[in-house]
């Protein structure tokens, strides 16, 4: 399985997020969504700065940016009886 390697970024590489192996790059990209979650629960504050997810594969080709600033976190409710 190939290598993908993860890194915060905004104009300038800012934290690597780590390296995983995985399928194919549609899971990888899922990770690079899974990371943008963890990290705007985390970290809030990075919402709105223009930080991506830069996902690469093993021979350093770009495979996706994901950007933070499409993350909607979804708060559970409990669910209320239908009338």
């Amino acid at each position: 399985m190939p290598l993908y390697h993860f890194d915060l970024v905004n104009w300038r590489a800012i934290a690597d997020q780590g390296v995983k192996e995985l399928s194919d790059d549609i899971a990888a990209m899922d990770s690079a969504d899974e990371i943008a979650r963890r990290l705007l629960r985390d970290r809030p504050d990075l919402k709105k700065r223009h930080y991506v997810i830069l996902v690469t594969n093993q021979d350093g080709d770009e495979v996706c940016r994901f950007p933070l600033d499409i993350i909607h976190q979804c708060r559970s409710r409990r669910s209320r009886p239908l009338s």
